[in-house]
């Protein structure tokens, strides 16, 4: 058996039925990657939007005999092939070592819909295209309802607060529109934003609508590891960019000029707040006098990890007594400019990473502990009775499937990686750099938006970007200049 990418991205004769009804399947599932806040409880677990719209495709495809052809080419590409052995892997370990296989189902259930949706968005060349179009137009408006939603919330202190979150540990509110939280919101933006400007032909208008709105996005979600992995991610393409392509210097140059004008706006913008106000969170401690009433511990709820409370006689409240944030009071805090090791959300990642370390010996280092089974050992840092689990992916495959999952994983990407067509190379390395910064430190490889992107990266080659290629490589004879990207 041959395993070339073309046994994937089929283009089948459909009747313009099937055309209308597969095609809207596809702008249904990259409209259910946004929406990853709503599910619904069915027979025990927690089922989300982005997981039953993937099953309706795949479906569809299973039951129609033309598609079914095309699912089925698209599931011998190696890089299903790769995730499918990743997904066996977590199974196996996981009815080996996991003391809880229905506490397990959940996410073993979750990459088996991966599987199905990454092959899906494979067989059809048309439908791959489709689902970079859709994120591509949709890094702006994601970003300014976001930095909307983030303005009005703080503004009202929380009066008005749809598509927002309250940070209980800096007390701000952050935006996460309808994205499960904050993280997730903002990783979405950076991921589309980078397939976006790093597009050859961008035009002079759209990228500067994104230097503008993504900046701003990235504010609004409050969140420093999207700022590091979107430089990282345009750093790592303009690079590659200028090191690998066969073009003319000036044609090099032209080509990383709209990541250039998005990351000197990123730099000038953080700068600008990060260098405002205190970046320190806010102090909870409680004066001698303060009324025992007052202190407690964050609500459950909250989605950012809180600092330790002791609990508290009836008697005057000991001095390291802490106080409930008051949501519609808050002591707003500079969460960007707050990078400590010691404390905050960097610390409960290390304190969260030496609890994993626990079990990470012996045959376990080597096969894992069972998918998902952090949370039946530990609880979550700092918030008790709260099953803990694993942020970071790395650190998360390496608990679950060991050293072996670890190994399958990395071979996912180095799959990813080498299956992309070579004029899109530096666009693939940055893409990747940037996710596994963010997965490292986010753990949203089990979302939908993680296999629409590489669904997306591995296409064939349009006809613009063929053109566009071989003019580059002729040193291009058409004038400059008109169209960032171009040469």
């Amino acid at each position: 058996m041959k395993f070339t990418p073309t046994t994937a991205y089929a283009r089948p004769a459909l009747t313009g039925r099937t055309r209308l009804i597969t095609l809207g399947l596809i702008v249904a599932v990259v409209i259910s990657s946004f929406l990853g806040r709503y599910d619904a409880e069915i027979v025990g677990f927690r089922v989300r939007v982005e997981q039953v719209v993937p099953l309706l495709l795949a479906a569809w495809m299973l039951v129609h005999p033309v598609l079914r052809g095309a699912f089925l080419r698209a599931a011998r590409h190696p890089v299903p092939l790769v995730y499918a052995a990743f997904v066996v892997w977590n199974v196996v370990t996981t009815l080996v070592f996991s003391p809880s296989l229905s506490w397990s189902a959940s996410i073993l259930i979750w990459l088996v819909i991966d599987l199905l949706l990454l092959v899906s968005l494979m067989a059809l060349s048309e439908g791959a295209d489709l689902a970079g179009r859709l994120g591509r137009w949709s890094v702006a408006p994601w970003a300014l309802v976001g930095f909307a939603a983030f303005v009005v919330a703080n503004l009202t202190r929380g009066q008005i607060a749809l598509g927002t979150d309250f940070d209980w540990l800096y007390e701000v509110y952050v935006s996460r529109l309808t994205a499960i939280e904050a993280n997730i919101y903002a990783s979405i933006l950076v991921f589309w934003t980078l397939l976006t400007i790093t597009r050859r032909g961008i035009g002079r208008w759209e990228t500067a609508a994104i230097a503008v709105a993504v900046p701003l996005g990235l504010v609004a979600s409050q969140t420093r590891t999207a700022v590091f992995s979107l430089m990282l991610g345009l750093g790592v393409f303009g690079l590659f960019t200028l090191l690998s392509s066969r073009s003319s210097w000036r044609t090099r140059l032209l080509r990383i000029l709209p990541t250039a004008v998005l990351a000197a706006t990123l730099v000038v913008t953080y700068g600008i707040i990060a260098a405002v106000g205190d970046a320190t969170p806010a102090d909870r401690t409680l004066p001698p006098s303060a009324s025992p009433a007052t202190s407690a511990a964050a609500p459950a709820e909250t989605t950012t990890p809180t600092e330790p409370v002791d609990s508290i006689t009836p008697s005057a409240p000991a001095p390291e007594a802490t106080r409930i944030p008051d949501p519609t009071n808050p002591e707003q805090q500079n969460k960007i400019g707050d990078v400590d090791f010691q404390g905050g959300t960097i610390g409960f990642r290390l304190e969260v990473a030496r609890l994993a370390a626990q079990e990470m010996h012996g045959v376990n280092l080597w096969f894992g502990n069972g998918t998902n089974t952090f949370g039946l050992r530990h609880e979550q840092p700092g918030t008790p009775g709260i099953s803990g689990h694993i942020i970071m992916l790395p650190v998360q495959v390496l608990y679950d499937g060991g050293i072996v999952g670890l190994g399958l994983l990395v071979a996912l990407f180095v799959t990813v990686f080498v299956c992309v067509p070579r004029e899109r190379k530096p666009v693939a390395a940055g893409l990747l750099a940037s996710y596994l910064l963010s997965a490292t430190l986010t753990s949203m490889f089990w979302f939908a938006i993680t296999w629409i992107l590489i669904a997306v990266i591995l296409r064939p080659l349009g006809d613009d970007e063929r053109n566009d290629s071989r003019d580059s490589g002729r040193g291009d004879a058409r004038e400059p200049g008109r169209v960032f990207g171009r040469a």
